[in-house]
């Protein structure tokens, strides 16, 4: 069987949150992770790994490395802060790209552990990356309008897209919210949705090592993708296609988000988009 990999980001730290939120049950014993896995296996989706710190591997590897369908693998890769001594938590989504280097030889997806981006985006990136004979890199566009959080604020990647649907830029904003809006409603933003090839791992490597020199005292810097597939488009070493989804995007950025969600995923199961039991 043809391996298809999707890489999961879950070694947050949770701090706006106060807590593991990438396995924190929302839905009866379910978190949006398990939604999210299931969605992916709907999709086609048949190898999973999970990007995680060393203190949390043990809860990750007793919840899911045997629980799952027989047919998908199941790996677990570690995300630390080893390069620097004085460095306490990891160094942000281009360095959990980064530690896949030695797991993943093939084109993969790469997703938010806790972020729900809706069965239609799965299917989107899958037959993108498996079935598309041009073999570009790919991510999910949604409208900053449906991402932002009533509680407080976040972060998004605002894409420049050109008149075929391609990336030619990305600036990642921090401290979004919806009294400051520096952009418009309908502006394309990434939440971290991508599909990759192999060849991301050598241009993050070279990347990360400068970033590195420049932050190595800092405990707040943090390697975004972003700056990963900017560089990579400035020296066109790679194209990023946009796949639009109309898929509904919600996620637990802050404690009081998880009501919205909790009534988002009752709905959806009561309508028989999932069922009362996952696996």
């Amino acid at each position: 069987m043809k391996q298809k990999t999707i890489a999961i980001m879950a070694a947050g730290m949770g701090s706006r949150f106060g807590g593991l939120k990438q396995i924190h049950a929302v839905v009866d014993d379910y978190a949006i992770l398990d939604f999210s896995i299931y969605d992916a296996l709907q999709a086609g989706f048949n190898h999973l790994v999970f990007i995680v710190r060393e203190d949390i591997l043990k809860i990750f590897q007793e919840r899911y490395e045997n629980e799952l369908p027989e047919h998908v693998q199941v790996d677990f890769v570690i995300q630390d802060a080893s390069k620097t001594p004085t460095r306490v938590k990891p160094w942000g989504t281009g360095h959990a790209l980064l530690s896949l280097k030695h797991s993943i030889n093939n084109h993969f997806a790469l997703i938010n552990a806790d972020d729900f981006y809706g069965r239609e985006a799965y299917k989107l990136m899958h037959d993108a990356l498996y079935e598309d004979v041009n073999k570009h890199n790919y991510f999910i566009g949604y409208q900053l309008k449906n991402t932002l959080s009533d509680f407080g604020a976040v972060s998004r990647g605002q894409c420049f897209l050109n008149k075929n649907q391609e990336l030619i830029h990305i600036v990642e904003h921090t401290n979004i919210n919806k009294d400051n809006l520096l952009m418009p409603l309908n502006t394309i933003v990434s939440m971290n949705f991508w599909g990759f090839s192999a060849d991301v791992f050598k241009i993050a490597d070279n990347l990360f090592e400068t970033f590195l020199k420049e932050n190595k005292d800092s405990q707040t810097a943090e390697f975004y993708i972003p700056m990963i597939v900017d560089s990579m488009i400035n020296e066109h070493k790679g194209i990023f296609r946009m796949l639009e989804s109309n898929s509904n995007w919600f996620g637990v950025t802050y404690k009081k988000d998880e009501l919205m969600v909790k009534q988002q995923l009752l709905k959806l199961i009561s309508e028989a988009v999932y069922p009362t039991k996952l696996w």
